[in-house]
């Protein structure tokens, strides 16, 4: 079953949920970034550059094994996730712009990934297997299975407007059902293993999510109440989707499996963080209407 789930499972699953992403983006929306560039650049480029130092931090500071100090490296990579905009739909803050910022983060990654795991690799906080990657793989599979599905969504979004727009709930809960299903029938998988982690991955998680969030309040500074919530989010959510592809390429079967137990843990304590949030940038959005 393990080796079913992630030979074929999660590659199809990560690119049915770029292609549901990419319902939810227009071109029009990458206008923003020529119009307003200042939240754009700063959501989608300012994670990627300060956050992979922080996963570096975190796993120094909570003296974590090179197995969680990888896994929390490889998360610290991705953009901001998919998802980001489902809990930005939630606040009520400004989803048009949680949603360019995923797809310009996603297409910097192509850049960002290759670079850090080349400064991080030499590291000995990190698996040996950092030194051993390769960039042409890792983009390559990027560019199947986040970027094309991105683009056919975005194209079926222009050709079916109505229809998209009608099952856009639809569409936010099925992306929410694909992570989870992914995630638990692997953790199924190697459950044993997985509980053996629960500890280090609640304090690295929490550790570094409260890091994220409080790098997005600084990047927001200034910003509109409608946007700098935004920010604080995208920062906070990574792209799963990123994390399998990378991790995939670095962990044999059986470590793969335990770093998909290891994201599992990460998006509960992600669930219980952000969702509070959200609701708290609900109530005082409210309250200023």
């Amino acid at each position: 079953m393990l080796k079913q789930v992630v030979d074929f499972g999660i590659p199809a699953g990560i690119f049915v949920l770029m292609l549901i992403a990419g319902t939810e983006m227009a071109v029009r929306d990458f206008a923003r970034l020529m119009k307003h560039p200042r939240p754009v650049l700063l959501g989608a480029l300012g994670q990627l550059v300060v956050l992979p130092p922080l996963s570096f931090l975190v796993a120094a500071a909570a003296a974590v094994s090179p197995f969680v100090a990888t896994a929390i490296l490889l998360i610290a990579l991705c953009p901001g996730g998919p998802i980001s905009n489902n809990y930005c739909y939630l606040a009520r803050c400004n989803v048009s712009l949680s949603a360019t910022i995923t797809a310009v983060g996603t297409l910097l990654c192509l850049v960002s990934i290759p670079f850090w795991l080349k400064v991080m690799s030499g590291s000995s906080t990190f698996d040996p297997a950092l030194m051993y990657l390769s960039a042409t793989k890792i983009i390559a599979q990027l560019i199947a299975l986040m970027i094309l599905p991105l683009i056919l969504g975005m194209i079926l979004a222009r050709a079916f407007p109505r229809a998209i727009e009608r099952r856009n709930v639809v569409f936010r809960l099925a992306s929410f059902v694909i992570i989870v299903s992914l995630l638990l029938a692997t953790v199924w998988a190697v459950r044993d293993q997985a509980l053996t982690l629960a500890g280090d991955v609640v304090l690295a998680a929490a550790s570094f999510i409260l890091g994220a969030m409080l790098l997005g309040h600084v990047l927001g500074y200034g910003m509109k109440p409608e946007e700098r919530p935004v920010l604080v989010i995208e920062s906070s959510v990574r792209n799963i989707g990123v994390a399998l592809i990378v991790g995939r390429s670095i962990f044999d079967d059986l470590s793969f499996a335990k770093f998909v137990a290891f994201l599992t843990g990460y998006f509960i304590v992600e669930v219980a963080v952000i969702i509070p949030y959200t609701q708290f940038v609900r109530a005082r959005l409210a309250g200023r209407s």
